[in-house]
């Protein structure tokens, strides 16, 4: 339900992938017209049902960032980046209506954030 109602709100394709990791590809700008898509969000198909779900949300959140927020110049800034993800993903699953339980997503948005910083450490 919420693949279709992004793949309509935002013009783009969510498929499932082989694997556990998920992302969001847009299409350059150049390219849109042509492919008829703004993009596609992969989501791997090696993941419970509860994660397949979150890391839609999560990357829904990618695409809400790039397609309507002014602060798009700042997306190298990893931490600002995935936490505005997380959070607008969550809003739009809500306003969906998907109900997702805030506490164990709020478990992996930490988790997750934890190893982003990391990563950029």
């Amino acid at each position: 339900m919420l693949m279709e109602m992004a793949e309509y709100d935002f013009n783009v394709s969510v498929e499932l992938i082989n694997g556990q990791n998920s992302y969001w590809t847009p299409t350059p700008l150049n390219e849109v017209e042509e492919l008829d898509c703004k993009g596609i969000i992969d989501i791997g198909d090696d993941q419970c049902d509860f994660e397949k779900l979150i890391s839609l949300v999560h990357e829904i959140g990618h695409v809400v960032f790039g397609d309507k927020n002014k602060l798009k110049e700042h997306r190298r800034i990893l931490l600002f980046e995935e936490s505005l993800a997380w959070h607008l993903g969550y809003d739009y699953a809500l306003t969906s209506g998907v109900e997702i339980d805030l506490k164990e997503y709020a478990e992996r948005v930490e988790e997750a954030l934890r190893l982003y910083n990391k990563e950029i450490r």
